[in-house]
């Protein structure tokens, strides 16, 4: 969830789903006048974004340069005999990293079935998982690997499933954004928390395509139903709970810890770096990633010494990690023989019902 970031993830922006070609749609409500349209590759890197990504590795490179230098002149013995004796948390850390990895894969499987492209399979799951071979493209880009790897395998056409990547992508942001509402109204009352998530979702839907149009820089038309729905809730709780995932996996890498570090600032501090990060532009947020995290731990009293085992093993095991995961299943999703696409007329006969 995002490693991140909205992942989630592991987490794309405006640019990847604003650069792609036409394509028909699969129901006659998405009009051909909202279909995502090319996008030259001057207008798809900002003007900000050399200037954001040499800010990035600066972080990156601060942060890394001070760890070091703190473990190495502090009780190195001591902090590595510590985190020698707490390797079975890193187990525990892989697991809810993975768990984080299919929720968000299971999410943009309902969203692209919505949009009548067959996705609810084990291949489909395999493009799923494929767009983590891509966090290191800049601006995103890796988030068309998948509308890429779906017009291969024959399952629709690159606007329609372009499309589909941007609400994706726009679910992912309410999640994250509902989350971090519902974190802060906790830390006012415990009792806040979920009345704040629900009104940031019910708000959110409700304004479904003026956010998309904010967030994703493009206007999807999508009709009122398919925000307004108990389908698009679902979503937003499943990639809600991928954050939840991602920031317990930091907490629980951290409460071992001496220092005032608790769940609350897990689960604001992580969903809330990756969403930084993402502002950067960098690929996966790196620098700006973990200097928030380096940050909170130094403004909750953790030992510096501490910082870059910390980082580090929560990067390589929520970030890292999902690039060969990405290229197995990039791999694995692109050995098929495509068929036919899906004609408009084919698809309102499929499983695949009108936008509920």
């Amino acid at each position: 969830m995002h490693a991140n970031g909205p992942t989630t993830e592991h987490r794309a922006g405006p640019e990847a789903v604003k650069g792609a070609g036409e394509g028909g749609s699969a129901h006659s409500d998405l009009s051909p006048r909202d279909r995502i349209g090319p996008r030259s590759e001057a207008a798809s890197v900002p003007s900000w974004y050399r200037f954001a990504r040499l800010t990035g590795f600066l972080l990156l490179a601060a942060v890394t340069v001070y760890g070091v230098q703190r473990f190495l002149t502090g009780d190195w013995q001591a902090v590595t005999d510590y985190w020698m004796g707490k390797l079975p948390l890193l187990v525990l850390i892989l697991v809810l990293a993975l768990l984080d990895m299919t929720l968000e894969a299971l999410a943009w499987q309902w969203v692209y079935e919505r949009f009548a492209l067959r996705a609810r399979d084990l291949r489909g799951f395999g493009v799923a998982l494929s767009a983590n071979a891509g966090l290191l493209l800049p601006a995103q880009l890796g988030r068309l690997i998948r509308p890429d790897d779906m017009v291969k395998l024959g399952r629709g056409s690159l606007g329609e499933c372009v499309k589909a990547e941007a609400a994706v992508f726009v679910f992912d942001a309410l999640s994250v954004v509902s989350l971090l509402a519902g974190v802060v109204a906790w830390r006012i009352h415990p009792a806040l928390a979920p009345v704040a998530i629900g009104a940031a979702i019910t708000v959110l839907l409700f304004l479904g395509n003026q956010v998309a149009e904010r967030l994703a820089g493009t206007k999807l038309g999508l009709p009122r139903h398919f925000w307004w729905s108990w389908q698009s809730v679902a979503i937003v709780l499943v990639q809600m709970t991928g954050w939840v995932a991602n920031a317990v996996a930091f907490y629980v890498l951290v409460s071992h810890l001496p220092g005032n570090f608790t769940l609350w600032d897990a689960l604001f501090i992580a969903p809330a770096s990756s969403v930084i990060g993402l502002g950067t532009g960098m690929p996966g947020g790196i620098g700006a990633t973990e200097g928030l995290l380096g940050t909170a731990l130094q403004f909750n009293q953790v030992p510096p010494e501490h910082f870059a085992m910390v980082v580090g093993a929560f990067r390589v095991v929520t970030f890292w990690i999902r690039l060969p995961i990405g290229w197995i299943a990039l791999t694995f999703a692109r050995r098929s023989t495509a068929f036919p696409v899906e004609t408009s007329e084919d698809a309102s006969d499929s499983d695949g019902e009108d936008l509920a």
